[in-house]
């Protein structure tokens, strides 16, 4: 049995996968999904999925590639939202806050992600807001959730709507 063009031509993509298959144990390969942007990530699982389709392997690793493709992907698409939102955010006004609480949790990853939860006032009126950190180490997570608590924040607001708000991020790391 032979190989046509087709077969190499959806083959080639996935070279860079297989190393990273064969070594997925080795603490080296953790840097992946760190380094490696989820919009890219997230349409080359998707790929991969389909390669596999057509190598005609299994259909439930078809569907665990193809589904963690599309979370991945989604993933990517709130990122890519919130970088948009943080740039619209610097022309809107600026209010001070003050950091209700954090709590902490472990994505997929492992990454840890800690949660800060804030308030503000605008117009007498009281709004709150939270916004997440990721961190690649605990003791790292540990000192930012240490020294975050009943912390005061400045934030971005939308004028119109000032339900609707950013964290001013410069300093906070």
């Amino acid at each position: 049995m032979s190989a046509n063009t087709v077969d190499i031509l959806i083959f080639i993509p996935l070279i860079p996968a297989i190393p990273v298959i064969a070594t997925w144990f080795l603490p080296w390969e953790r840097w992946i999904p760190r380094k490696i942007p989820n919009r890219i990530i997230g349409p080359y699982l998707l790929y991969c999925a389909f390669a596999v389709w057509y190598f005609k392997q299994s259909q439930w690793l078809i569907v665990g590639i193809a589904l963690w493709g599309i979370v991945v992907c989604v993933i990517a698409f709130f990122d890519v939202r919130k970088s948009r939102q943080s740039r619209e955010a610097r022309d809107w006004p600026i209010a001070d806050g003050q950091v209700l609480g954090t709590g902490q949790s472990q994505n997929e990853d492992g990454r840890i992600r800690v949660t800060l939860t804030y308030t503000y006032k605008i117009r007498d009126e009281r709004y709150g807001g939270s916004e997440f950190f990721l961190f690649t180490n605990a003791e790292d997570a540990d000192r930012f959730q240490a020294e975050c608590n009943e912390r005061a924040v400045k934030l971005h607001y939308q004028a119109d709507r000032p339900e609707v708000s950013v964290l001013v991020r410069e300093g906070m790391l």
